[in-house]
């Protein structure tokens, strides 16, 4: 008990220093500064319109580029007016009030083809329309009352760009923390998967799917503040710095995911040397534990403390290759000589690349290191396509979109009437409920039911006690103030929490309005649960928009830019010199288009047994595409890492007939005709070739002995790594993209 005491206050003390929590303080002060203004004026009535407009207008201030977040405000304050405008009017007139409500809902929703930013404009806009239902002006007070929304929403735009000019550096800083603090959960999961079991292996590959995720998202965000920030401010050297170190994190992201690939394979070549890999475990978790001190510079305000353990580790790595390389049985062992010592390889750049950010932390600036990369930088921002085309291709019901508008716009009308017969107190929360809770897929929708369900209650029975033990109106004023920040510092990190809060403030608020708190409670909770209702039975039963059917098309992407990512490293073998712009860009998309179909396949996981479609050859599919982009950005890295000889012809048939396998597994995902395999017989050659080269290596290998050398030559050496590695990466992708093939054929055609 004690321990989950310590726990849960660790986790608050976190939450303090969150970016969340910055901007739930930052939402309370906006708020209700209007309002106490306007109390010390007795005008009331302009003082609650501009703290709704703040309300409406702060969904869309999510972390990103200035430019992108005072667009999303700006067009946020505009929603709210036109739709607190339009609501309005129409609401005074119950012939046109639902047409109206309808149409509005409609295009609202739609909105949402546009991109994340752009669901929240939407929000905006259903939430102005949903909240004039609370009370119907008169029609003078109508416009008044619509401008006074909008101004507050350009209030809010005015404070949140001045508080990022104050801010910036730290908002910046905490995303840097969180990225980091993220890629040292990716490094131990890797770590952990050196030792497990193979059943352990398959949950270990389940979770790092989600960290996976998280960090494509997390590196989206800072690529967008940082290279936006270092286009407006120029040559700052500071901006400059942060750039470079997030390179570098996202480098050692492709070292973590390189090696070591084929477990099953390391097993075997490492079942009499496990205290070989232990000392390579040891140092992996001492540097993921470093990973996440760099962050805590940034999150905690700590001064960086390198730790010189780090390179005493390093030491007794390569003396246990040593050991390894002068005990081995050879050639026996050869293979997993070869494969340890690549695998050092690559551990110790990931060491070199923690050694560059902490010389970049002690340097107030990173000019010198970036002259002349800030068009190359712009190409790694994501950009969104805002053309008509775009709204008008989604009007058709296979958009999932277009689904969740139709869907939406029923069930509030329904939650509407249903308010109106039976004369509930406040119907409006019904809707505001359905709003908040209903989302495009079942599964996010059904866990944000179970979660506003449990937090409402659990809400509603703090608030009981708090009413029944105290009766003062001040401390309600105070708790309601705490509990909106709060609520809001929650509401993306635990819906959960951030409804028991909601439900909190809303209740504390009202208290203050009403005397009778009880009856607030019992509404409350009351409409809660019908508004609940609604949004669960309506995406389950209303062109109910299953995750199975838009699988085909993340698998396709995801092969699709693991082709391009594997084009791009062939290029480079082929080429060397520089590493260009794209082969940056194309392992940037594959990672991306990964992370989309893990969270595409754990939203399917959660989908009702009637919508899940061979769930086990689902998550193979995604485990060897998973394996698959792994296993190119070990070939990659080993390629960028290691001096290379010229690029055979036979390295160019094996790479063909993969990119052959993978061009055919997207041919049965889009239906299309499975064209017929071809190259078999090149393979062979190559094979034949892979196998002549390793004996020639051999031989000479043999004559050195004979020549008094007991050491490997390093010329040899490096000739010996780039056939194994670069071999043996190359069958395990034949096999990968042959075994995905194989498996779509099999459980993808109709």
């Amino acid at each position: 008990m004690k321990l989950n005491l310590l726990s849960h206050l660790r986790s608050f003390l976190e939450l303090l220093k969150t970016a969340e929590f910055s901007k739930g303080i930052s939402f309370a002060v906006a708020a209700i500064l209007p309002l106490l203004i306007a109390n010390q004026f007795g005008a009331m009535q302009v003082g609650i319109p501009m703290a709704i407009g703040v309300l409406l207008s702060s969904p869309s201030d999510v972390p990103g580029s200035l430019r992108r977040r005072m667009i999303g405000v700006g067009f946020s304050a505009v929603m709210a007016f036109v739709g607190t405008l339009l609501a309005g009017y129409a609401a005074m007139n119950a012939v046109f009030f639902v047409p109206v409500l309808a149409v509005l809902m409609f295009s609202f929703s739609m909105l949402s083809v546009y991109g994340f930013r752009a669901s929240l404009i939407s929000f905006s806009g259903l939430f102005a329309v949903v909240l004039s239902l609370a009370k119907v002006p008169s029609e003078s007070s109508v416009l008044t009352h619509s401008l006074l929304v909008g101004a507050g929403g350009l209030w809010y735009l005015i404070f949140t760009v001045t508080l990022h000019y104050l801010t910036r550096r730290k908002e910046t800083e905490t995303m840097m923390a969180e990225g980091f603090e993220l890629t040292a959960q990716y490094l131990d999961i890797r770590n952990r998967l050196l030792r497990a079991t193979p059943a352990q292996r398959e949950e270990l590959k389940k979770e790092l799917a989600e960290v996976q995720s998280s960090i494509n998202e997390k590196h989206e965000i800072i690529r967008e503040i940082l290279i936006s920030r270092r286009k407006n401010s120029g040559r700052s050297g500071v901006v400059q710095k942060k750039l470079l170190i997030f390179m570098e994190m996202v480098d050692i992201l492709e070292l973590a995911m390189a090696n070591p690939v084929n477990y099953n394979r390391m097993e075997q070549l490492f079942s009499k040397r496990q205290e070989q890999l232990e000392v390579i475990r040891l140092w992996s978790e001492m540097m993921a534990r470093q990973v996440e001190k760099i962050g805590e510079v940034w999150s905690r305000n700590r001064k960086y403390q390198p730790n010189p353990e780090l390179e005493a580790q390093r030491e007794k790595v390569w003396q246990a290759f040593e050991d390894f390389e002068r005990e081995a049985d050879l050639p026996g062992e050869r293979e997993a000589l070869l494969v340890y010592r690549n695998l050092l390889v690559f551990k110790d750049r990931q060491y070199q690349k923690i050694l560059s950010i902490e010389r970049f932390l002690r340097e107030k600036e990173g000019k010198q290191y970036f002259s002349g990369r800030t068009k190359e930088a712009e190409k790694f921002l994501t950009s969104q396509e805002y053309d008509l085309k775009t709204l008008t291709d989604n009007l058709d019901l296979k958009s999932p979109i277009f689904r969740h508008s139709l869907r939406l716009t029923v069930i509030l009308v329904a939650g509407f009437f249903l308010g109106r017969i039976f004369h509930f107190q406040n119907a409006y929360w019904i809707l505001l409920t359905t709003l908040v809770i209903m989302r495009p897929g079942y599964a996010l929708t059904r866990d944000r039911f179970k979660q506003r369900l449990y937090g409402t209650l659990i809400g509603g029975a703090i608030a009981v006690t708090i009413v029944l033990l105290v009766q003062n109106t001040i401390v309600y004023g105070i708790l309601a103030v705490i509990t909106l920040v709060l609520a809001f510092s929650m509401i993306q990190r635990n819906y959960k929490t951030a409804a028991a809060f909601i439900t909190l403030n809303v209740i504390f608020v009202y208290t203050l309005i009403r005397p009778n708190a009880f009856e607030v409670i019992q509404f409350r909770v009351l409409d809660t649960i019908i508004g609940a209702a609604l949004a669960f039975l309506g995406n389950k039963f209303l062109w109910p928009t299953w995750e199975y059917t838009g699988i085909r098309n993340y698998i396709s992407k995801s092969i699709t830019a693991n082709m391009l990512y594997l084009q791009e490293i062939e290029e480079f073998y082929s080429k060397k010199g520089k590493l260009p712009a794209a082969y940056k860009l194309a392992r940037k998309e594959a990672f991306l288009a990964m992370g989309d179909l893990s969270a595409a396949f754990q939203r399917m996981a959660q989908e009702p047994k009637t919508g899940e479609t061979d769930m086990e050859q689902v998550f193979q599919v995604v485990s060897l595409n998973q394996e698959l982009l792994s296993s190119a950005a070990s070939l990659g890295t080993f390629i960028k890492a290691n001096p290379t000889t010229s690029v055979s012809g036979h390295f160019l048939n094996y790479m063909k007939v993969i990119r052959s396998n993978l061009e055919s597994s997207v041919s049965v995902l889009q239906e299309k005709v499975l064209r017929e395999k071809q190259l078999q017989s090149e393979i062979e050659k190559a094979e034949t070739y892979f196998r002549e080269k390793y004996g020639e290596l051999a031989e000479l290998r043999r004559l050195e002995k004979e020549q008094g050398m007991t050491g490997i030559s390093e010329q040899l050496r490096e000739q010996f790594q780039e056939v194994q590695i670069i071999t043996h990466q190359l069958r395990w992708l034949l096999d990968l993209s042959e075994n995905l093939g194989d498996l779509l054929e099999k459980n993808f055609t109709n």
